[in-house]
């Protein structure tokens, strides 16, 4: 007995401890990026931009230095090298720097005066300029599009953990209108089993009705009990999305009644405005598009395959002691069956069309779904509406059993069947409410809204 009144005083602590009713706006609140549940959906973004970062680096102004000096037996040499080098992004590479070798160099052919040269040069990929396009730019341009894409991951992310908490949110305040169902049948049965005991005390009732009337306690106790544990689990899954403890919730908080599903709410539904928006806001479908951007720069820096490699390198120097000099050098290779560029170009193609469908059943399942919820709805609202007649009308029973009873022409096993029965009318009624809750959440789920931070 002690244990049962100790589960029941858990439930209550809130509704005597709380300051405030903690309304479904109030959950935005803890959906912050000190949220481990937030981060994790939406990390990825930060990561993505940080390599946009990386890639950008490589158009980075570059300081390189050499020195080698060598005495050798027959030969010495020194030589220093000191150069500024700039990418660009169509593959363009300007270069000046200042050199000095003397003696004779291991490595190459140079030589200068004491004094010195001055170089300044440019290193120009021919076919890379004519297509705007190189491999920097491509590194860059791809990580640039996959910022965006993750972006939109994040966005996709918040919508399916938005619609997750609040569906656990309507699960507990469901859950506790089902406790509270449960509580009011367990007070009728202890107040008749009061009633019930004084009166066999006077001997109006024989010892048979008191021992029924117990048992009757009993087994709403224990439904109780169980109904607390299911209340107390769903709230701790409710409230790790918001990582809070239930003491400190219950200290701030106490919960609203279920919310109560209005006549004739369905009547505004309409599955074509729901489809034109899910097209519009889904960030998971505008994820796709960013997919065949990126495919297509690829499809860019792919036809770079189709033509040589062809470099032009043009150098010019003064040497500080000596005259001017100038250095002109050309290179290329061409692959002649060119399969590379064959297949690489198939590839992506492909790929893009692989995405193309992939949207394309997507944006089917979208439209499915939709019809689907909006046809459920309406005729959930169809349901909500018969069950509140049932329910005044099991009441109506309910009553009519009591009277009987009283009359003594009913016992207590027939006013508890009753009794149990408008019961489990009420909780179709709450059912039937939830669910609607729950597809009206799954529909914005489906239409792309979704929580932004």
């Amino acid at each position: 007995m002690k244990l049962f009144f100790l589960c029941l005083g858990v439930v209550s602590i809130s509704t005597l401890a709380a300051t405030e009713v903690f309304t479904k706006d109030k959950i935005a609140n803890y959906l912050t990026e000190e949220n481990p549940f937030v981060y994790t959906a939406v990390g990825k973004k930060y990561i993505y931009k940080e390599k946009e970062k990386y890639y950008l680096g490589d158009f980075d102004t570059k300081l390189s230095a050499a020195y080698d000096k060598k005495n050798y037996p027959i030969s010495d040499g020194e030589f220093l090298d000191v150069t500024l080098q700039k990418p660009l992004e169509n593959g363009v590479e300007f270069i000046a720097g200042y050199r000095d070798a003397q003696g004779i160099q291991e490595y190459n052919n140079i030589k200068t005066s004491q004094e010195g040269e001055i170089r300044a040069g440019v290193k120009l990929p021919i076919f890379s300029m004519i297509h705007d396009i190189s491999t920097r730019r491509l590194n860059l341009n791809s990580a640039a599009l996959d910022t965006i894409k993750f972006d939109f991951d994040a966005q996709d992310n918040l919508r399916l953990l938005y619609f997750k908490i609040i569906s656990d949110y309507n699960k507990l305040l469901y859950s506790k209108a089902i406790l509270n169902l449960e509580k009011e049948l367990l007070q009728t049965a202890q107040k008749r089993e009061d009633i019930i005991k004084q009166q066999v005390k006077v001997g109006a009732l024989a010892d048979i009705e008191f021992l029924e009337a117990s048992q009757q306690t009993i087994n709403r106790k224990q439904r109780l009990v169980s109904e607390q544990n299911n209340f107390i689990n769903i709230f701790e899954s409710f409230l790790q999305y918001l990582n809070l403890s239930r003491e400190t919730f219950e200290k701030h908080y106490t919960l609203p009644p279920m919310e109560v599903i209005p006549e004739g709410k369905e009547k505004s539904l309409h599955v074509h405005n729901f489809i034109d928006t899910a097209l519009q806001n889904r960030p998971d479908l505008k994820m796709f598009d960013y997919e065949v951007k990126k495919m297509n720069v690829h499809d860019q820096y792919a036809k770079l395959l189709n033509y040589p490699n062809l470099n032009v390198s043009l150098y010019g120097v003064r040497d500080l002691q000596y005259e001017n000099g100038f250095k002109i050098a050309v290179d290329m290779d061409f692959p002649i069956e060119r399969r590379k560029y064959e297949g690489k170009h198939a590839e992506i193609r492909k790929t893009i069309k692989n995405i193309e469908n992939n949207k394309e059943k997507e944006i089917i399942n979208i439209k499915t779904n939709l019809t689907n919820i909006i046809n459920s709805l309406k005729n959930l609202a169809i349901n909500i509406a018969s069950s509140k007649d049932e329910v005044e009308l099991v009441k109506k029973l309910e009553e009519g059993e009591n009277k009987k009873y009283l009359l003594g022409l009913s016992n207590l096993f027939m006013v508890n069947q009753r009794e149990l029965y408008t019961l489990e009318i009420k909780k179709k009624l709450l059912k039937y409410n939830l669910e609607y809750l729950l597809l009206e959440q799954e529909a914005n789920k489906e239409i792309g809204g979704s929580y932004e931070l």
